[in-house]
């Protein structure tokens, strides 16, 4: 009989010992710890942008959108197209261009449908650049009757320093003649 309450004895020390509540803290730190875990990368994603950058700004893509492979016959179509009379503006170490893509595409060789604005001191004169713009592009579509594109290719030459970049794209994307830069490459 002593065997049995031998064991009897151990079994209620072991549930008192079971029952004092030793791990509660460490499991309800843990789960505090493992809710918060969840809880931070949770709010991440919720606050994170869909705009990475530091300026937003369009790439132009050829428009040839793929087929609907499941047959509802749901087709793309593209937002916006850039026209020869879309506005261009060319970045240089020593000035800035613009007129319209025609003028640096097919006319590129004529010089009397480009403008040019140099810059003062090796500083890109952003505040008139937009001021010219303006006035030429009223002008443009009061006397030669070509509508005002509400769009702009911007393409910096490939020396150009980001920074100086971003600031151009930003100062052209804050001026209310246009409401969409493409950002472009190539010519120069």
């Amino acid at each position: 009989m002593s065997l049995s309450m031998t064991f009897q004895s151990k079994i209620s020390r072991t549930r008192k010992r079971l029952s004092e509540g030793r791990g509660v803290a460490a499991v309800a730190a843990l789960a505090l710890f493992g809710l918060c875990i969840v809880l931070t990368f949770g709010l991440r994603a919720i606050a994170l942008s869909n705009v990475y950058g530091v300026i937003p700004v369009e790439m132009p893509v050829v428009a040839a959108p793929p087929l609907d492979p499941a047959h509802h016959e749901y087709r793309e179509e593209p937002k916006a197209e850039l026209t020869r009379h879309t506005t261009a503006v060319i970045l240089t170490t020593e000035a800035f261009f613009f007129s319209d893509l025609e003028s640096f595409s097919s006319n590129f060789a004529e010089l009397k449908d480009k403008f040019i604005l140099r810059h003062v001191d090796g500083e890109p004169q952003l505040i008139q650049l937009i001021d010219t713009l303006g006035k030429w592009v009223t002008e443009r579509a009061a006397h030669d009757n070509v509508p005002m594109d509400k769009i702009l290719v911007f393409i910096p030459a490939g020396d150009i320093p980001m920074p100086i970049v971003i600031q151009v794209l930003a100062g052209l994307r804050k001026s209310p003649l246009f409401e969409r830069v493409v950002l472009g490459t190539g010519i120069i």
